[in-house]
């Protein structure tokens, strides 16, 4: 008769354990600083919070990695998705206009930076679509690609392609 032997160790669970105590201060962590930046009196007052967010999203985001991309990835990326277009409101609302150039400029390119996995998009185009109230794909495939005429900056060549695939898309979805 064979019988079936416990494997695992104290130190195994007090891994376990710890790993769970860390994910569980950052979520409260980030909930707290989330919650600070949308109960802030002023768009200026939200983006301290807003980078401390994203600080413990970050943590939060290696962490979770550690145990398992596939699940935990799109957890993060709807919150980084979140966390992108609060920036893009507090940017259009004015809650950006203390900041030096320097810390301007990255966290254009930080909450930017999703813009690029749509196809053809590069980090300048973007920064751009961004500054212009487009904070993430699925609000860019939600535009009317004759609404893209009116954002300035954009190259030529990118504003044709983008418009191509938005109409392409809205064909798509018709039929």
């Amino acid at each position: 008769m064979s019988a079936k032997t416990d494997t695992s160790t104290p130190t195994d669970t007090a891994i376990e354990h710890e790993t769970a105590e860390t994910l569980l201060s950052l979520v409260r962590r980030l909930e707290h600083e989330l919650l600070a930046a949308l109960d802030a009196d002023s768009p200026q007052q939200a983006v301290e919070p807003l980078l401390t967010s994203v600080e413990c999203l970050d943590e939060l985001d290696t962490a979770l990695a550690e145990l398992d991309s596939q699940v935990t990835g799109p957890l993060v990326q709807r919150l980084r998705l979140g966390l992108d277009r609060l920036a893009c409101d507090l940017h259009r609302r004015g809650g950006w206009q203390h900041l030096d150039e320097a810390q301007r400029r990255t966290l254009l390119a930080r909450h930017a930076k999703g813009l690029t996995q749509f196809d053809g998009i590069g980090p300048a185009s973007a920064e751009v679509l961004f500054l212009h109230g487009i904070s993430d794909p699925e609000r860019l495939c939600q535009s009317e690609p004759d609404a893209l005429d009116d954002i300035e900056g954009l190259n030529a060549a990118v504003l044709a392609r983008l418009k191509r695939e938005l109409e392409a898309m809205r064909k798509t979805r018709a039929e």
